[in-house]
């Protein structure tokens, strides 16, 4: 059975999440029809492979974009009415102020509802962070969207503090308090995560566990790995963001440069913390030995792979409240038969195998990472049976075919156990 599916998401393609084109590929392998409803789409996209193959890009509708200026915001939605007279009861109810607030004065309400207009069914309606899922509730409100509704949690849209003290734009009633009456099903990609949207008032029942994946067949490491370097060589793939620790490795290489003179540290992201990262690298003197790659293509990221040594990941709880809640790297680290050295931070040692696939420390703790890096370099064959172990389970647990697998399950109970009236 093919299915008219709906994925309502923030910005697509996003600069470094590929687990949603993961998720995505196989949906368009089978053929069934995919809309895709982003609120924007950066200007330095990464050009992913798979982006192109299955042409996702035509597929994708886009929020107008809204003025800064209040009076050319204005003059913008004056036009887009005209232009789309036949909805103007849709959209003349999204500025009603009374119902819900600053959501509709600001128009915000009015230019998220327009990519909606004239989509009106589908079989499934997939969002992707609460407060997309929270945006859905009120066009279906509206009559503007019909569909099963499932909400995926990735961690920020329940963890990250400022996020949550000031709640959502969109939600007129308390954060997700509609959502967990209207959903009735929502994924999580980490126990960690789970933990926290019951936190926040989501029934366990309706939470279901499915971690984003990858295609293990791509990230397979190549067999010639250990001949093409003798330098040692770790990488991290992340954002350069607080959370992801980054300031953390970079110190642990400082402190190995006295036993490895021509130790390398690649990094692969881009993000905020650029310019203060560069600094580090330059008070420590490391220029020579850590190198800031900026975001990288999966192609890209996989040559990297096969070049190096060990993976680091050193995850943290940021002051803002964010952290790690699954750390997708990791899964793709260990697909690559990479050992592991990981913090304690939010789920991320919940993907991976503790001492059997890499080694997990404390947060914030540069001396215990330097020396799990330490110990890995100068043992290369527990590197090659971490590898090993970290690869089989990845394959069990994070291969894109068996977590599609479990998506369709879910979408097909969720279809098959829906109320008669929403039909």
């Amino acid at each position: 059975m093919k299915l008219r599916i709906a994925y309502s998401i923030s910005f697509f393609p996003a600069l470094s999440e590929t687990y949603l084109l993961n998720q995505l590929a196989p949906l368009f392998e089978e053929g069934h029809d995919v809309t895709i409803f982003s609120t924007g789409q950066p200007e330095n996209w990464t050009r992913h492979a798979v982006i192109e193959k299955y042409n996702m890009l035509s597929k994708t509708v886009y929020r107008p974009h809204i003025p800064k200026s209040k009076v050319r915001r204005l003059a913008k939605a004056l036009k887009l009415l005209l232009a789309n007279y036949r909805h103007a009861k849709h959209l003349l109810q999204t500025l009603n102020f009374i119902k819900y607030g600053r959501y509709a004065l600001n128009l915000d309400f009015f230019y998220d509802t327009v990519p909606f207009l004239g989509h009106k069914q589908f079989d499934v309606v997939h969002c992707h962070f609460g407060p997309n899922a929270i945006k859905a509730l009120n066009l279906r409100e509206l009559g503007l969207l019909q569909g099963e509704l499932i909400t995926s949690f990735h961690g920020y849209d329940v963890n990250h503090r400022e996020f949550l003290s000031r709640q959502s734009h969109a939600s007129r009633k308390g954060l997700y308090k509609d959502l967990a009456k209207e959903c009735r099903l929502f994924t999580v990609n980490s126990h960690y995560t789970k933990q926290k949207a019951i936190n926040l008032g989501i029934p366990e029942a309706n939470i279901a566990y499915l971690p984003v994946g990858l295609n293990t067949k791509k990230f397979s490491p190549d067999n010639n790995r250990g001949s093409k370097h003798h330098i040692p060589t770790i990488l991290t793939v992340a954002r350069l963001t607080e959370f992801k620790g980054l300031k953390y490795s970079i110190v642990s290489v400082s402190q190995l440069l006295p036993t490895y003179p021509d130790i390398r540290y690649h990094i692969l992201g881009e993000g905020e913390q650029r310019q203060e990262l560069e600094q580090l690298i330059k008070e420590l003197k490391l220029t020579q030995h850590v190198f800031l790659h900026g975001a990288a293509t999966q192609e890209q990221v996989l040559e990297h792979y096969n070049n190096v040594d060990v993976f680091v990941l050193a995850g943290i709880k940021a002051v803002n409240g964010e952290i790690e809640a699954q750390g997708l790297v990791v899964q793709e680290a260990q697909s690559m038969a990479l050992p592991l050295v990981v913090t304690d931070a939010g789920g991320i040692p919940e993907g991976m195998l503790p001492g059997k696939s890499g080694f997990v420390v404390e947060q914030k703790n540069a001396a215990a990472i330097a020396d799990k890096i330490d110990f890995l370099l100068k043992h290369p064959e527990t590197c090659r049976q971490m590898g090993k172990a970290g690869r089989a389970y990845v394959q069990q647990n994070f291969d894109n075919h068996v977590l599609h697998q479990k998506l369709m399950t879910l979408y097909y109970s969720l279809l098959k156990d829906r109320p008669r009236k929403s039909r």
